[in-house]
C-alpha cells in the first residue's frame, strides 16, 4: 500500500511546474500529509456550506419578518380605515353632528396618512396598533354619546312638532276668534254710533237770535239737531263737528282740520256735549266774518267724533 501512494505521489509532482521554494524535493514528504490536507479542505468545505446555508437561512428569516411587518401594518391601516369609514357613515347620516365626532375622524385620517408614509419597524407598529385600540374605544364611546343626542333631539323634535301643531290649532281658533271679536266690535260700535235727527240750519239776527232768509241782515248762522239716544253709547263728553261751507265753498268759522284713523274733515266748530244715553238736542252757531254773508246756497255736513258723517242739510240766504 506504501508503494502505490509514493508511486502516486511522484506521478502528480511529476506533471507540476518546478518551483523554487528553497525546500529540497528530492526528500520524501512526511507520511499522513494528505489525509490532513484533506481534512482541512473538508472542514473548510462543511464551513462554507454552513456559512452559506446561516446566511440564506438569516436572509429568509428577514424576509419573513419584513412580509410580517407589512401585513401587520396592511391590518392595522385597514382597521383605521374602518373606523374612519364608520365615522363617514354617521357624519353622512346626520347633518347635526358633534364637532367631537368630526374631530375623530380628521385625527383617524392623519394616523392613515402616517401610516401610509412609515417605514415598517416594530416600535411604530406597536405604537400604531396601541393607538388603533385606543381610537376604536373612542369611537364606540362617541357613537354611543352621539346616539344619546341623538334620540334626544329626535324626542325634542318630536315634543317641538307636537307643540307646534297645537300651537298652530290655537292660534287658528285666535285667529277665529279675533276674527268673531273683531266683527262682534264693528257692529257694537256700529250700534254704540250716534244718530242724529231734525238737522236744521237758520240764519239769525240780533240778540234775541231773530230768523231770518236775508243774507245782509244775518249776523250768525245757527244750526241745532237732536242727537237720538242709544243704550250701549259711550256716556259723559262726547264731540260733534259741525262744518258750513257757504255759496263759493269756503268753510266758515274756525276752519280747522281733524284727523282720525286715517280719516280727515274740516270744520266750522267742535261742538261739546254731555251724553247720557238719552235724546239730547244741541245748538251752535257760526258767526259772519267781516263782511255779510254771501247770497246763496250753504251746505252743513255734522260728523260724530269718529269723524264719520251723521247729516246734511242746506240752508239759502236771499
Amino acid at each position: 500500500m506504501s508503494n502505490n501512494y509514493e508511486s502516486s505521489t511522484t506521478t502528480k509532482n511529476a506533471a507540476l511546474p518546478a518551483y523554487n521554494s528553497g525546500i529540497n524535493t528530492d526528500e520524501e514528504p512526511p507520511k499522513g500529509g494528505g489525509v490532513f490536507s484533506k481534512i482541512i479542505i473538508l472542514l473548510l468545505a462543511l464551513a462554507t456550506g454552513g456559512l452559506g446555508y446561516y446566511t440564506y437561512s438569516l436572509y429568509q428569516d428577514k424576509e419573513a419578518t419584513e412580509l410580517d411587518f407589512q401585513k401587520q401594518k396592511t391590518q392595522v391601516e385597514n382597521e383605521l380605515k374602518a373606523l374612519k369609514n364608520s365615522y363617514d357613515r354617521v357624519v353622512d347620516e346626520n347633518k347635526n353632528v358633534s364637532s367631537d365626532l368630526l374631530e375623530a375622524r380628521n385625527k383617524i385620517r392623519k394616523y392613515i396618512d402616517s401610516l401610509q408614509a412609515m417605514k415598517v419597524n416594530i416600535s411604530a407598529l406597536a405604537r400604531y396598533k396601541n393607538q388603533a385600540f385606543a381610537l376604536a374605544k373612542e369611537r364606540d364611546f362617541l357613537l354611543k354619546k352621539n346616539d344619546s343626542l341623538l334620540r334626544v333631539n329626535r324626542s325634542i323634535r318630536k315634543n317641538l312638532d307636537s307643540i307646534s301643531t297645537q300651537l298652530s290649532a290655537r292660534s287658528a281658533k285666535l285667529d277665529s276668534l279675533t276674527q268673531q271679536a273683531k266683527k262682534l266690535k264693528e257692529v257694537v260700535d256700529e250700534g254704540a254710533a250716534l244718530q242724529i235727527a231734525k238737522l236744521v240750519a237758520e240764519g239769525v239776527k240780533g240778540s234775541k237770535n231773530k230768523i231770518t232768509e236775508k243774507a245782509r241782515a244775518t249776523d250768525k248762522i245757527r244750526v241745532c239737531f237732536t242727537v237720538e239716544g242709544n243704550k250701549i253709547a259711550k256716556k259723559g263728553n262726547r264731540f260733534f263737528y259741525i262744518k258750513v261751507s257757504a255759496p263759493s265753498g269756503t268753510v266758515l268759522g274756525a276752519n280747522e282740520e281733524q284727523s282720525k284713523a286715517g280719516v280727515s274733515i274740516r270744520y266750522s266748530t267742535a261742538t261739546k256735549f254731555i251724553y247720557s244715553n238719552k235724546s239730547v238736542d244741541v245748538c251752535d252757531f257760526i258767526s259772519k266774518a267781516t263782511k255779510d254773508f254771501e247770497k246763496g246756497t250753504y251746505k252743513i255736513t255734522v260728523y260724530d267724533d269718529r269723524l264719520a258723517e251723521v247729516g246734511t242739510s242746506e240752508l239759502i240766504l236771499k
